[in-house]
C-alpha cells in the first residue's frame, strides 16, 4: 500500500520541486529530458552525503584537489580542453574514428539525449546538496577553464562518463574495460582542473549508476538503443579500434 500523503505534505512536497527548479542553473533550461523524470529520480536521497565541511575528509578532499592542481601540466590542459564537451565524438579515441556524430548520428542522438536526462537529474541533485565548489572556498586556488556557477556534488562530467561508459558497453561490449578506464580520466580530469573533489567524482560513477538502472526500465531507451545497435553493427568492423 503506497504512503499516505497529507494535503500539507503535498504542498510542501510541490514547494521544494519549484524552488529546486529555480535553483537551477539557466544553463538547464536549454536541457530538456527524454527517458527519465530528473526530479524524480532524487539523487540526493541516493547519494552518501559529502564529507561534512571542517571535517578531516573535507580537509583530505581540499588537498586532493590542490595536489592534483599543482601538478597539472600543459598535456592535463589540453586534455582537459578536449574532453570538456559531453559528447559521442569525446569516445572515439577508444572506440575508433567512426565513433562520431558526422558518422553515427543516431548513436550520436542517443549519447545526447542520455547526457541530457543525466544533467538535469545531476543539476537537481547539487541544488539540493549544494556544496560549495573547490574554488568557491579557496578563490585563489589555479583552476583551469571556466568556472561554474552550480555547485559541486555530484559531478556532472564524472556523471557522463561513466553513463556514456554504461551505454557504450552494451553497443561495443569488448570495449567495456577500456571505456570505464576513459570514463575515470574524464572524471579526473575535473579535479585536475580545480573544479571538483574525489568525492564529487565518487559521487558522479554513483549517481551515473542509478541514472543508467532507470534508462534501461525505459522502453524509448531501450528502443533507441536498438537502432544505435543496428547503426554500429552496420559500420565495418575496421573503423572500430
Amino acid at each position: 500500500m503506497g504512503r499516505h500523503v497529507s494535503g500539507t505534505g503535498r504542498r510542501r512536497a510541490a514547494t521544494l520541486a519549484v524552488f529546486l527548479f529555480l535553483a537551477l542553473p539557466a544553463a538547464a533550461g536549454t536541457l530538456r529530458s527524454t527517458y527519465v523524470d530528473p526530479t524524480a529520480m532524487a539523487l540526493q536521497r541516493v547519494l552518501p552525503p559529502p564529507p561534512a565541511a571542517g571535517s578531516e575528509p573535507a580537509r583530505a578532499d581540499m588537498q586532493a584537489v590542490e595536489a592534483a592542481v599543482g601538478a597539472r601540466t600543459s598535456e592535463d590542459e589540453r586534455r582537459i580542453t578536449a574532453n570538456l564537451p559531453c559528447t559521442l565524438d569525446r569516445f572515439s579515441g577508444v572506440l575508433g574514428p567512426a565513433f562520431t556524430a558526422a558518422t553515427m548520428p543516431v548513436t550520436a542522438g542517443l549519447i545526447e539525449r542520455m547526457f541530457q536526462d543525466g544533467e538535469l537529474t545531476v543539476l537537481a541533485a547539487k541544488a539540493a546538496i549544494a556544496r560549495p565548489r573547490p574554488y568557491t572556498l579557496k578563490p585563489d586556488l589555479a583552476t583551469f577553464g571556466h568556472r561554474s556557477d552550480s555547485t559541486s556534488y555530484p559531478s556532472g562530467h564524472a556523471t557522463f562518463g561513466y553513463l556514456a561508459a554504461t551505454v557504450l558497453s552494451h553497443l561495443v561490449p569488448d570495449k567495456r574495460q577500456a571505456l570505464f578506464a576513459f570514463a575515470s580520466s574524464y572524471g579526473a580530469n575535473r579535479m585536475i582542473a580545480g573544479t571538483h573533489f574525489p568525492s564529487d567524482l565518487e559521487a558522479g560513477k554513483i549517481a551515473a549508476a542509478v541514472i543508467a538502472e532507470a534508462l534501461f526500465r525505459d522502453p524509448r531507451f531501450q528502443q533507441d538503443l536498438a537502432r544505435a545497435a543496428a547503426e554500429v553493427a552496420a559500420q565495418d568492423t575496421s573503423t572500430v579500434r
